[in-house]
C-alpha cells in the first residue's frame, strides 16, 4: 500500500514574521529616502534661484563671481574654464587659503596666463556675494 502525504491547505491568514516586518519596513524607508534625494538632486534645491529677466542672449549677460567664495559648478561658466580647472582652483585655494590677487591665480595648475586674461572681466577677490549684471551695450 502506498501512503500518500497529505498537503496542507495554505492558510487564508498571512500574518508576517516579526524579521520580515523588519525587512519590510527597511526596504519602505530605504525606498523613500532614495526618492526624496533623487527629487532634491533632478530639482537642484541647493542652488540659489536665478531670474532672467526680458529677452536676453547669452552674450548680454555678464557674471562676476568671486574667486575666492564661488564653487567650482560655477567657475565652469567662466571662458576656457573646464570642470577640471575649476576643480583644480577650489583645490588649491582649500590647500592654500583664499587668493589676494587674480595672478595667484598662475599658480594654479593648467591655468595660465592666457586663461587669466580670459576670464580676468568676470572674477574677482573679496565679494561678499556673487552679482550678475547686464552689459550696458546698445
Amino acid at each position: 500500500m502506498i501512503i500518500m502525504p497529505i498537503s496542507q491547505k495554505p492558510s487564508d491568514n498571512f500574518s508576517p514574521t516579526k524579521k520580515q516586518l523588519i525587512v519590510i519596513y527597511f526596504l519602505a524607508t530605504t525606498l523613500f529616502i532614495g526618492t526624496i534625494i533623487k527629487i532634491g538632486m533632478d530639482r537642484h534645491w541647493w542652488l540659489p534661484e536665478t531670474e532672467i529677466i526680458g529677452n536676453l542672449k547669452p552674450e548680454d549677460t555678464k557674471v562676476k563671481l568671486d574667486v575666492n567664495n564661488a564653487p567650482w559648478y560655477e567657475l565652469v561658466l567662466l571662458p576656457k574654464l573646464g570642470e577640471v580647472k575649476a576643480k583644480a582652483i577650489v583645490a588649491y585655494r582649500e590647500k592654500h587659503g583664499n587668493f589676494k590677487t587674480l595672478d595667484e591665480l598662475s599658480n594654479v595648475n593648467g591655468i595660465g596666463t592666457s586663461i587669466i586674461e580670459a576670464i580676468r572681466d568676470h572674477i574677482k577677490i573679496g565679494s561678499d556675494t556673487v552679482s550678475v549684471g547686464l552689459d550696458n551695450r546698445e
